[in-house]
């Protein structure tokens, strides 16, 4: 499994954008990571998708045009289920599709199979509050999460094409 993900039904077709109303996203209010350690934003959590910005183009660049066969629907729903104790980080991604896991300490690297297949070595690192994950492989993709308020924004590129998939924290 990988951070990278691709959003497919079981039929291979792709999954797409939901939108809904925008609401202002403001500044995460940071968490120690520990009594001695550095502040960091707390992506625990059950993240579903609220809506995206240019994700078709995305897929076709990070996916290549062979790969993107319809249209994305209207109702598509993803769920990123987090669980972060400082810098180790549990992510489940929820889709119609199936499930992904991954487990991994931000400053690690380590070799995962990406949604094509290949083998990509994967890294990740803070910047400001911000989680950056970075595979290389055939195509070099960069995933960058932050929190807004109770939004998290997960902002995706690969080579000219950039999507955000704006996720919504769930409540209890």
């Amino acid at each position: 499994t990988t951070l990278l993900y691709t959003i497919k039904f079981e039929d291979d077709s792709l999954m797409g954008s939901k939108r809904v109303n925008k609401a202002p996203l403001e500044p995460p209010a940071p968490v120690p990571a520990s009594n001695t350690g550095p502040i960091l934003p707390d992506f625990s959590g059950r993240w579903v998708l609220d809506r995206t910005e240019q994700l078709e183009e995305y897929m076709k660049q990070s996916l290549g045009t062979d790969h993107v066969k319809h249209k994305f629907p209207k109702d598509m729903t993803v769920v990123n289920e987090i669980s972060q104790q400082g810098n180790n980080f549990q992510l489940k991604i929820i889709t119609k599709g199936g499930v992904s896991e991954t487990a991994f300490e931000v400053g690690e690297q380590w070799q995962e199979q990406d949604s094509t297949g290949d083998t990509c070595l994967v890294s990740s690192k803070w910047m400001n509050n911000k989680l950056v994950t970075i595979a290389e492989g055939r195509k070099t993709v960069t995933v960058t999460r932050e929190l807004r308020g109770e939004f998290m924004i997960t902002t995706m590129r690969c080579k000219n094409a950039t999507s955000k998939c704006i996720f919504s924290r769930e409540k209890h």
